[in-house]
């Protein structure tokens, strides 16, 4: 489980890292594609996004949390900076360790791609998470309520390529809550973990059900439902569906934690919360993950 290695902590500030791309230039119709890269045998948890040649944050960020050997990549379209024809502006990464994590531990790569061609019907399939947070007082009454969006990651991404081109065998499930510093509202370490019931380990929640629908609103969709009482208080800055992945001719619900590849389960899409989650002992959190594709 990812239980076992450094999860999302307070962000310090931008750390010189190794293998440091140098800033790239790039004017309209280009991309600039990061990819950041957890060197072996260290993990790398960070926040990543751009900056402009001043040094001002500029474009789309992410939060990463990768296993060793594991990539993640961002892009950064020049529209979003280059705003008329000719002209050209340098882009830096940023890549901000969370703490305890070396910066050496994230590789980072910086490439500029062309735009591709307009004009053509665009194809492609998008897998989306909807998720759902209620929290709970101990009669019942709601406490809070979140609603928000993520997406899949690249990890994510290699599961399903995995899945589909049956090289692995997708297994069972982790909804985890995170907070920045240990311990949790649930344990001595940095998560709150929902499990499925016939998951190993010690699992804050064993009460994690996996759903496909035929019909209703989530009908065609899979649907992750759970929850978890908390001992303590704390307040949830970061979520992350897992989910364990194994070899070939394992039994997919028989895939735990015990037989995962690459060292621990695998993130399937994960999310900074813009507004953190609150909690106090005693208290429900109520969790749902709907993930669709279109």
């Amino acid at each position: 489980m990812l239980k076992a290695l450094p999860i999302v902590s307070a962000l310090l500030a931008a750390t010189t890292l190794w293998g440091q791309p140098e800033p790239v230039g790039v004017t309209l119709g280009q991309t600039v594609r990061l990819t950041v890269t957890a060197r072996p045998p260290d993990s790398c948890a960070a926040q990543i996004g751009f900056l402009d040649n001043g040094g001002k944050p500029i474009g789309a960020s992410s939060h990463v949390l990768l296993q060793p050997g594991q990539s993640a990549t961002l892009d950064l379209p020049a529209s979003a900076v280059v705003k008329e024809a000719g002209q050209r502006v340098e882009i830096q990464p940023r890549i901000v360790p969370d703490q305890g994590i070396a910066a050496s531990a994230c590789q980072a790569d910086m490439e500029v791609n062309e735009a591709k061609p307009s004009g053509g019907p665009r194809e492609g399939v998008k897998v989306h998470g909807h998720w759902t947070i209620d929290v709970r007082n101990p009669d019942g009454t709601l406490a809070s309520h979140r609603d928000f969006e993520n997406s899949l990651q690249s990890t994510g991404a290699g599961v399903l390529v995995g899945s589909l081109s049956r090289a692995s065998v997708t297994g069972l499930w982790h909804v985890f809550l995170v907070v920045s510093v240990a311990p949790s509202p649930c344990n001595s370490t940095q998560i709150c973990a929902i499990d499925e019931p016939t998951e190993i380990g010690s699992p804050d929640s064993r009460n994690l059900a996996v759903s496909a629908p035929t019909s209703g609103p989530n009908a065609g969709n899979v649907v992750l439902a759970g929850s978890v009482t908390v001992a303590g208080s704390g307040t949830f800055i970061a979520v992350l569906t897992n989910v364990d992945v194994c070899a070939v001719g394992v039994i997919p619900t028989g895939c735990n934690s015990s037989l995962v590849l690459n060292f621990g389960s695998t993130v399937f899409t994960n999310a900074i919360l813009m507004t953190p989650i609150s909690v106090v002992p005693g208290q429900l959190v109520q969790v749902t993950v709907v993930l669709s594709f279109s």
